[in-house]
């Protein structure tokens, strides 16, 4: 009776098909920097290279310099986020290029380095401070959550894909605590302020296990425009007993 055939894969034999899925996925579908248009990747080194961090961190409403990115005394009323921290600005077109990608092309590769800009912009400034009344490990990452209908659309979240490349060169922990409890007009759909606070009201409530009070929390986005969702996101996050709510975007528009 021939006896039965057992393969039996390695680690070794696992990264040889991984290379050699990779490669034969670079070969149907070449990675092109989504700046200079060179081949090899999604966005090549000297393009990365060439962002340059803002040297001061300013209010997010008047955009005077804010030693910690606060809301400044005269724009400070009824905003329940503490402030916000920004990489770029998304007139920056390489940076919008990159996001777009992202978020509309399924370019989720993008999320790393993206990721590492904000990581690199709270080490830059020192954030969150090591001198805070709220002990670094009462810190979280929570990403802004998308609409199911969109979400299953795009098989992603790019918010927690850029929070967990955060999470990975920070340590600060990821606690998603936030959930969309009902779907909303695209926000760059909208022109009016107004209308974009009006859109997101009531859109947002907490996980049914989430327990957050005590802690302090950083809201991770891709762009912050009026501010609109991450104040409602932030308002939910403090009605909740969270001590302080910060925002950390890519871009802010």
């Amino acid at each position: 009776m021939p006896k039965s055939l057992t393969l039996t894969l390695t680690q070794p034999s696992y990264a040889l098909l991984a290379a050699a899925w990779q490669w034969l996925l670079d070969a149907l579908f070449p990675r092109r920097c989504v700046g200079c248009r060179r081949w090899g990747s999604w966005c090549c080194a000297a393009c990365l290279a060439s962002l340059s961090f803002p040297r001061q961190l300013h209010c997010p409403g008047c955009q005077n310099v804010s030693p910690l990115g606060e809301w400044c005394q005269d724009c400070v009323a009824g905003q329940a986020l503490r402030g916000l921290w920004c990489t770029q600005n998304y007139a920056n077109p390489l940076l919008r290029n990159m996001i777009r990608a992202l978020k509309y092309e399924g370019l989720t590769e993008l999320a790393v380095p993206l990721g590492r800009l904000l990581s690199a912009t709270l080490t830059t400034y020192g954030l969150p401070p090591a001198w805070h009344e709220v002990p670094r490990e009462r810190w979280y990452l929570t990403p802004v959550p998308l609409a199911p209908r969109r979400e299953r659309q795009r098989n992603f979240n790019q918010t927690e894909l850029l929070a967990q490349a955060v999470s990975t060169t920070t340590n600060l922990a990821l606690a998603s605590v936030l959930q969309r409890v009902h779907s909303t007009k695209p926000q760059s759909e909208l022109a009016q302020d107004e209308q974009r606070h009006s859109n997101v009201r009531g859109a947002f409530a907490l996980q049914s296990d989430a327990q957050v009070a005590g802690n302090a929390y950083i809201l991770v986005d891709d762009v912050y425009t009026s501010g609109a969702t991450m104040e409602e996101c932030a308002r939910v996050l403090r009605a909740a007993g969270a001590r302080e709510v910060w925002g950390l975007t890519v871009a802010k528009g």
